[in-house]
């Protein structure tokens, strides 16, 4: 953890974001305080005009990194990695989770986007699978869409149930990592149930039931 928030917190510092740095020592150090929430709630307005710019990852965190993260994403990362030093191991998840249901979408959106940059990562499981009951679509594309977390580590009904409702939603489904990987006898089965329902009423079927399917490249 340690190495990752200190590599995370340089790529902070070297966009322009030192002061909130500076101002957020005493917020991370006390986790659970309204302070924090604060803080974290209003890192957008406080980065201002490069809120939503995207720095480049350390070369360490790329592999684990996408394109898309912004620098609000980055610090948003930093000031979860920090608190997370001041909380029990065994309370971890739980904080983790509780931020992301407690935060507006864009702070929801920081969280999904980062959890395979947190410390054992596979601990965070049931945040990601809980962001799919989500009925916000944005918030939802940030868990299911270019991010690599669910292919590692969702099970496989969960998985499943993700991919199928990005059909439903109309999210991307060729965004959806590790697909390929993924592919499973229930999730085929679903998609083919699916598609045999739109076609018993008359409607079309998406295009993204034969990417599921292994029918398009």
């Amino acid at each position: 953890m340690a190495e990752t928030a200190l590599l995370t917190e340089e790529l902070v510092r070297a966009t322009g974001a030192a002061s909130l740095v500076e101002r957020a020592q005493a917020a991370v150090a006390a986790p659970q305080s309204i302070a924090f929430r604060a803080l974290f709630a209003s890192v957008s307005r406080r980065l201002g005009a490069e809120a939503g710019s995207h720095p480049a990852a350390p070369s360490a965190l790329a592999a684990l990194s996408r394109s898309h993260l912004t620098l609000t994403d980055w610090t948003r990362l930093w000031l979860l990695l920090r608190a997370l030093e001041h909380i029990p191991a065994g309370e971890q998840p739980a904080f983790v989770l509780h931020t992301y249901e407690g935060g507006e979408m864009g702070e929801q959106e920081s969280v999904l986007r980062t959890l395979g940059l947190l410390p054992e990562p596979a601990r965070f499981t049931e945040t990601g699978v809980a962001a799919c009951r989500t009925n916000a679509r944005r918030v939802f594309e940030a868990i299911a869409c270019d991010n690599p977390f669910p292919a590692a580590y969702f099970p496989e009904l969960a998985y499943n149930q993700m991919t199928m409702k990005a059909v439903f939603v109309e999210a991307p489904v060729a965004r959806i990592e590790g697909l390929a990987g993924r592919r499973n006898p229930e999730l085929l089965r679903m998609a083919r149930d699916y598609a045999s329902e739109r076609r018993a009423a008359g409607r079309p079927v998406p295009g993204d039931v034969a990417l599921i399917l292994g029918e398009l490249p």
